[in-house]
């Protein structure tokens, strides 16, 4: 009866047989196919074709529902047989953000891959919420990601911690108040690990009160510490535009235009550019750690485990938890 689940699950992921044909590298033919044949094993439509964009019956649900949790025992049934084998072959599903996937997870699955070539590592890359269902239906082993989440839900394995900073090109930073100008940080300042000397370098929100910013559109952590910042410093700064990844957000301001919040693993992480100065803000509000997290009811396999073990070595550990 489950036999073709996995295409069945990707139409109703992408709500479209021809998207999840080309996510399955089938033709749509041969998925419409695969489908209708679970349909009549079923003796009853799982999906409304009528519906644009196409819909989940009644019997639709109940289906997904219960393949959902068969693809969860699957998932953790073969970590056991990858822990028994002792890491001779398995899979490890990731989710991230975009700046940890791009920035933080590549160096990271090469050194796990260098001592353990048999374990596959598949990398899925979204917003939190995209990655949470995911995380939820078991498609996901765990998420590395610096949004908040519940203890009581989830395990959390911290990696390291960050500092968000204020980002702002050359020709707004000749704007702001010299004072301001004279704590400003180089790229470089970034990279050596000098904005986090002390609080000699301190400066306060409301400097950039009159600066326009590009920001993160809601349901992002970063978004989220922007608009704390904006209520303790009772500030409410001009809003030049709304993107959906923090790299984006970086780029513009490289640019020349608006100021952003921007991660110092980011920072680190981009090609050096001159005309781009960093703040720090005195506010805990723009301290954060990144971590992995998963459901407290989740198997733990052993490749997970030494795959979070080389993250936190590879970054300096903060252990706060």
């Amino acid at each position: 009866m489950f036999e073709n689940k996995e295409y069945v699950y990707m139409v109703y992921q992408e709500k479209s047989f021809s998207k999840a044909a080309q996510k399955m590298f089938v033709t749509q033919p041969c998925l419409s196919a695969m489908v209708k044949k679970v349909e009549k094993k079923l003796g009853t439509p799982i999906f409304n074709r009528n519906a644009k964009p196409i819909q989940l019956t009644e019997c639709g649900e109940k289906y997904i529902e219960y393949i959902t949790q068969v693809m969860k025992l699957e998932q953790q049934f073969e970590n056991y047989l990858c822990d028994i084998r002792g890491l001779k072959n398995g899979t490890i599903s990731i989710g991230a953000n975009n700046v940890c996937s791009s920035f933080v997870l590549p160096e990271i699955m090469k050194r796990f891959s260098e001592q353990y070539p048999k374990i596959q590592i598949q990398l899925h890359e979204g917003n939190i919420e995209y990655l949470e269902e995911q995380l939820q239906q078991g498609a996901l082993d765990m998420i590395l990601d610096n949004y908040p989440v519940d203890a009581h839900m989830y395990e959390i394995y911290p990696v390291c911690e960050e500092e968000v900073l204020i980002a702002v090109p050359e020709g707004l930073n000749k704007s702001l108040d010299s004072r301001c100008r004279r704590k400003g940080l180089s790229q470089e300042d970034i990279i050596q690990g000098k904005h986090l000397d002390g609080h000699n370098k301190d400066v306060s929100f409301s400097d950039f009160s009159t600066c326009p910013f590009i920001i993160l559109r809601k349901g992002n952590d970063t978004r989220s510490r922007f608009e704390q910042l904006c209520q303790e410093a009772n500030e409410n700064p001009e809003i030049l535009l709304e993107v959906d990844q923090l790299s984006t957000a970086y780029n513009i301001v490289c640019s020349g235009t608006g100021v952003t919040l921007v991660s110092d693993t980011l920072v680190k992480k981009m090609p050096v550019t001159n005309n781009v100065t960093y703040y720090r803000v005195k506010s805990d509000t723009l301290k954060r750690q990144l971590f992995f997290h998963f459901p407290r009811n989740r198997y733990v396999s052993l490749a997970m485990r030494k795959f979070m073990e080389e993250a936190r070595g590879f970054y300096a550990p903060v252990f706060f938890l």
